[in-house]
C-alpha cells in the first residue's frame, strides 16, 4: 500500500512538473492552412483590382474628355456658379467611382466570406457600410473642396502650400468628430458595462498616470480612435466571448500604448505630410500633364481637373504606401512591447495570436501583403516576440519604464 501511495505521489508530482513546463514552453506558430492561404491570396487580388479600378476611372474620364463635358453640363445647370459646379461635379464623380468599385467590395466583404465558410455581413449591413462613407465623402467635398480650388485660382504658384496649411486644422477637426458623428452611423458603440473589466483597465491606466479613459464596445476590432476630447478605446463587441481574461488584459495593454502615448497624433502628422507633399505633386505633375495632353481644360482650378487630382494623389499614395505601412508596423510592434511590459501576459498574447491562425489567418506575410497592406507585424512574428520578450526576467531596464509603472 505504501508503495502504491508513493507511486501515486510521484505521478502527481510528474504531472504538476509537466504542466508547469508546458505553461513555460513557447507557444508554437500554427502552420498555415490551405484555406487560409487561398483566402489571403484572393484578397490580395481583390485589393489590387480595387486600386486598379480606382486609377482607371479618373483616367478614362480625363482621356475620353468626359470630365470636361460633365463640367460644362453642370456649369449650365447651376448658371456658371463656381461652387455649385464644383460641388455637383464632385458628387457625380464620387458616385461613379463608388459604383465602379462596389462589385469588388461585395466580392471581398460578402461573396468571398461565404465562399470560405465565414460569416460575411448581411447585404443590408454591407450596403449601409458602402453608402454611408460615400455620403460622407460627398458632404466633405461640398464643405472643403472649394478651399484648394479657390486657392488654385487666386495663387496658382503657391496654392499647394496654402491649401495644406488650411486643411491640416480641418483634418484635426475631422479626426475629433469621426468617433462621435460618423463611426456610429455604421456601427453601434456602447460604453463598457462590465465593471470588473472597467476596473482592470482603470488599474492598468493608473500605472501610466492616466485616469478616466472612455471605453466603448462595438464593431469587430480593438483600437483607439479620436483626438483630444473624443480620444477613446474601442473593444470589439463580445470581447469576453472570444478572449480569455488574460488575453483581454494583454489586448488592453496594447491599446493603452496608443492612448497614453498619443499615437493618433502621429496619424495627424502623417496626414499633414501627405497633404503638403501630395498637393505639391499635383501642382508639378498636373501642370506637366495638362501641357502634354488636352483634357478640355488648361487650369487646375477648373472643376474638370478633379479626376486628374485624384489620379495624381492615388498614384502618390501607392508610391508612399510601403513607407507608411513600415511606420505603422513599427508603431504596432512598440504597442506589443508596451503591453507586455505593462501586463507580462506573454503567453496569453501568444495564444491569442495563434488562435487567429487556427481561425484561418495566414501566420506569415508574403512580399505583396507586407509591402502594400500589412499595418501590423506578421502573426508569426508577434507570437515569437511574445514568447521571447521578457527583459524583466534578466533585470534589463524596460523601454517604457518611465511611462508606466512596471508590473509587480
Amino acid at each position: 500500500m505504501r508503495m502504491i501511495r508513493m507511486m501515486t505521489a510521484l505521478a502527481a508530482v510528474s504531472l504538476l512538473v509537466g504542466a508547469a513546463a508546458a505553461a513555460d514552453a513557447p507557444v508554437a506558430v500554427p502552420p498555415a492552412t490551405e484555406a487560409g492561404l487561398a483566402y489571403a491570396h484572393l484578397h490580395e487580388w481583390i485589393w489590387a483590382l480595387v486600386h486598379l479600378v480606382g486609377l482607371a476611372v479618373p483616367a478614362v474620364l480625363l482621356f475620353s474628355g468626359a470630365a470636361a463635358r460633365l463640367r460644362s453640363t453642370f456649369s449650365r445647370l447651376v448658371r456658371a456658379n463656381r461652387y455649385g459646379t464644383l460641388a455637383l461635379f464632385a458628387a457625380v464623380y464620387f458616385v461613379i467611382a463608388a459604383l465602379c468599385v462596389m462589385p469588388l467590395d461585395y466580392w471581398r466583404d460578402v461573396a468571398s466570406e461565404h465562399a470560405f465558410g465565414r460569416s460575411g455581413e448581411p447585404f443590408a449591413a454591407w450596403l449601409t457600410g458602402e453608402l454611408v462613407p460615400l455620403a460622407t465623402t460627398i458632404v466633405a467635398a461640398a464643405l472643403f473642396l472649394w478651399i484648394p480650388y479657390s486657392l488654385m485660382r487666386r495663387s496658382p504658384r503657391w496654392w499647394w502650400l496654402a491649401a495644406a496649411a488650411a486643411l491640416i486644422p480641418i483634418s484635426f477637426v475631422v479626426l475629433v468628430a469621426l468617433p462621435v458623428f460618423v463611426d456610429p452611423l455604421t456601427t453601434t458603440y456602447k460604453p463598457l458595462a462590465n465593471r470588473a473589466l472597467a476596473a482592470k483597465i482603470e488599474a492598468l491606466a493608473a500605472r501610466c498616470g492616466v485616469a478616466g479613459i472612455p471605453i466603448y464596445v462595438g464593431g469587430g476590432d480593438d483600437t483607439v480612435v479620436g483626438l483630444g476630447p473624443t480620444n477613446r478605446i474601442i473593444l470589439e463587441d463580445h470581447i469576453e466571448k472570444v478572449e480569455t481574461p488574460d488575453q483581454i488584459t494583454g489586448t488592453i495593454g496594447h491599446e493603452l500604448k496608443h492612448y497614453v502615448m498619443g499615437d493618433n497624433y502621429k496619424a495627424l502628422a502623417i496626414i499633414a505630410a501627405v497633404l503638403l507633399s501630395g498637393f505639391w505633386m499635383v501642382d508639378r505633375i498636373g501642370r506637366w500633364v495638362m501641357i502634354r495632353w488636352d483634357f478640355g481644360f488648361r487650369e487646375l482650378s477648373d472643376p474638370a481637373s478633379l479626376p486628374l487630382i485624384v489620379l495624381v494623389l492615388s498614384l502618390f499614395w501607392l508610391a508612399i504606401l510601403p513607407a507608411f505601412n513600415w511606420e505603422a508596423r513599427s508603431i504596432e510592434h512598440e504597442a506589443d512591447r508596451f503591453g507586455l511590459e505593462l501586463t507580462h501576459e506573454n503567453r496569453a498574447n501568444a495564444e491569442l495570436f495563434a488562435g487567429w491562425v487556427r481561425a484561418g489567418q495566414a501566420p506569415d506575410d508574403d512580399w505583396f501583403f507586407r509591402t502594400f497592406r500589412a499595418t501590423h507585424p506578421s502573426i508569426a512574428g508577434r507570437i515569437r516576440f511574445a514568447n521571447t520578450y521578457r527583459p524583466w526576467e534578466r533585470g534589463t531596464k524596460l523601454v517604457y519604464a518611465n511611462v508606466c509603472k512596471p508590473a509587480g
